[in-house]
């Protein structure tokens, strides 16, 4: 499938399209991050029994916290120190440089990071305050910048509410809440996310930030509830939030209209940018040690897709519908996800401004291969639904719709040296685009003071208007240093 482009659009932004055309998104997976559903199972099943191998629920975000039970009982608040405030956090250094010219840039820089990340969090006596603020100069965009990650009270329900609210009643201990800015994340696939609408960064990503910055934060109500039938998480975001997307000032893009890679800094204007809210909604349950989940969302496209009359790129609104199920399979976990992207401003989906309904599908697995070395192995198939009618309004092979589109993924993962040394080597190839994207990173931390990481980003494909294929000069190499205080 050829990137889509609408067709005859006068205006250079239409040049944005290509590059947010597909809702990508990737789970992260470093020492660093949380490793999604179906990794961790494979690190428990290689360690105990399949069956305890895949966990009750997912609850990523909270696991790096420390909060690994998602059900809390009057035990666990019975051992919370309560009243204690702990600091914690590192400082960073990062540069990367890109291996080859982009003529549309005038520089090779694609990281100079000096940051330095703060975190405090206080226990309360039957709950948590916790944040994360992260004060950096970007030396490629040439400026200061900081970002919230976290600021959020977390506990339980019970302790929320007043007395006259029920605040002493036995149904308000089945729930959990979560307020205030967090980073949130669910699904199962590997790099690849079909019913996570959560916000990425994807220029941190391509430029060799660590993987936790792939995932931006949310200012959101989490709610989440334990009930013997099914659990279930509802989140609620008030205003919404858009992917961090290639904007054209570290990384450039395809243009139609130029025929090459251009890299005009822009933003979305603010009367194209929704100030509604997103709600987002989880129901997941263990059966027979099959981890099952049903999916619901309602916002707007996470990347701004379509435009408005003047040509301009906004964000159109959607729901969206989905499964997932991870269970253990001989040696390994397989995983299976399904999204359904309705695009409720253009229902016939004849009208080229707006996204198409899409259905995407996702099938995995991985397995512990040796000791210490991991493989997983993905298929991801996008599916437009009114393709054919779409493709009356295109003009060229560039601006076709294709039906399908699919990506095959492989990761590879070797932990050596009393697992202070990873090796990573994770490589996305589309056979329909004949386009690909390498990601391999080293990381080295010997104690748990400092750590060194490097990596490369590596892209090409056949031709340049393909996802991956438009940054063939965007392939760069980085190194960092962290140290921890």
């Amino acid at each position: 499938m050829r990137i889509k482009h609408a067709k005859k659009m006068p205006f250079i932004l239409l040049a944005l399209l290509p590059v947010m055309h597909s809702q990508i998104a990737f789970s992260q997976q470093t020492q660093s991050t949380p490793p999604n559903t179906a990794q961790r199972a494979v690190q428990a099943a290689a360690q105990g029994s399949a069956q305890d191998a895949v966990p009750a629920d997912e609850q990523s975000e909270w696991q790096s916290d420390g909060w690994e039970n998602d059900v809390w009982d009057e035990n666990d608040w019975a051992v919370t120190e309560s009243n204690t405030l702990t600091f914690s956090g590192f400082g960073e250094l990062a540069i990367g440089n890109r291996m080859q010219r982009d003529m549309a840039l005038d520089t090779q820089s694609t990281l100079r990071d000096a940051r330095l990340q703060l975190r405090a969090d206080y226990a309360l006596s039957a709950s948590s305050l916790s944040s994360k603020v992260d004060v950096f100069y970007d030396g490629v965009k040439k400026r200061w910048q900081s970002q919230v990650r976290e600021l959020a009270w977390q506990g339980n329900l019970r302790e929320l509410l007043p007395q006259s609210m029920g605040g002493n009643a036995a149904w308000a201990n089945a729930f959990d809440m979560k307020i205030g800015r967090q980073v949130l994340t669910w699904g199962t696939g590997d790099y690849v996310f079909l019913n996570d609408l959560f916000p990425k960064d994807y220029q941190s990503f391509f430029s060799g930030r660590d993987d936790e910055y792939l995932k931006a934060p949310s200012t959101a109500l989490k709610l989440s509830g334990y009930f013997e039938l099914a659990n279930m998480d509802v989140v609620y975001m008030p205003q919404f939030e858009p992917d961090i997307g290639i904007t054209g000032e570290v990384f450039s893009f395809y243009s139609p209209q130029a025929q090459q890679n251009i890299a005009p800094a822009f933003s979305v204007v603010d009367e194209n940018r929704p100030t509604n809210r997103e709600i987002a909604l989880r129901v997941y349950k263990t059966v027979s040690s099959i981890e099952l989940a049903a999916y619901g969302y309602v916002g707007y496209s996470k990347q701004p897709t379509a435009f408005d009359v003047s040509g301009r790129p906004r964000y159109s609104k959607m729901n969206a519908y989905g499964v997932s199920a991870v269970a253990p399979i001989g040696s390994g976990i397989a995983n299976a996800e399904y999204v359904f992207y309705n695009s409720t401003e253009d229902t016939d989906g004849s009208n080229p401004f707006i996204p198409n309904d899409q259905s995407r599908f996702l099938l995995g697995y991985s397995q512990e291969l040796v000791a210490n070395v991991t493989a997983g192995v993905q298929w991801y198939t996008e599916y437009t639904h009114d393709a054919a009618r779409l493709d009356r309004t295109m003009g060229t092979l560039e601006t076709l719709q294709e039906k399908y589109r699919h990506w095959a993924t492989a990761r590879l993962t070797w932990m050596a040296l009393r697992q202070t040394l990873n090796v990573n080597g994770f490589i996305f190839y589309s056979p329909s685009d004949n386009d690909a994207y390498l990601k391999a990173t080293v990381t080295y931390s010997p104690t748990d003071k400092w750590q060194i990481r490097s990596g490369i980003n590596l892209f090409g494909g056949d031709n340049p208007f393909t996802f991956w294929g438009q940054f063939e000069d965007a392939s760069n190499a980085y190194v960092a240093y962290r140290y921890f205080y």
